[in-house]
């Protein structure tokens, strides 16, 4: 059995913080992370191509957003992934599930502040194995305190059950 009970994990529900701050979309580092995807596509590398295309800037690709996990970005208290301490044994913990909700573009200039919360836990009984998951919600805001977009994240944990 875990070393948290469910009722203990849901009273968490709720609890937010900051995590990422002054995260600065630079061109260059867009443009490294779109090659190392091997898009071509030159709205992520000039800004004429961009307005071409009828944006206001270079765009960053939305999953860009992960690489507010390097230290540089984060809070002197959060360092990793996921974001609260749950007492999830990480022998067992997996990362089951990403997903965002897009406001607007994310565009290189932007600079960036990400508030995380958590906002649901629960258990599923598995084949031999108790689950419990955690859903973690990063909103990042921009300089003039506007919602640009949230990224969701779903762990579990897949503890084999014990015999009594």
């Amino acid at each position: 059995m875990p070393d948290h009970d469910l009722e203990t994990l849901r009273k968490r529900i709720g609890e937010s913080k900051t995590v990422v701050e002054g995260f600065a979309v630079e061109a260059g580092k867009v443009a490294e992370f779109v090659s190392s995807l091997g898009d071509e596509s030159m709205i992520y590398r000039d800004p004429d191509a961009a307005a071409d295309s009828g944006l206001r800037a270079v765009p960053a690709p939305v999953t860009f957003v992960r690489t507010s996990v390097f230290p540089r970005y984060r809070t002197s208290d959060n360092g990793k992934d996921p974001v609260f301490d749950l007492g999830f044994d990480p022998r067992y913990e997996l990362h089951a599930e990403q997903e965002y909700d897009i406001e607007r573009p994310v565009y290189v200039g932007d600079v960036l502040t990400g508030e995380a919360t958590l906002t649901d836990v629960y258990q599923r009984e598995g084949t031999d194995t108790l689950l419990t998951f955690a859903v973690e919600a990063i909103e990042y805001r921009d300089d003039t305190d506007s919602s640009v977009l949230t990224e969701r994240m779903t762990f579990v944990e897949t503890l084999p059950e014990r015999e009594s």
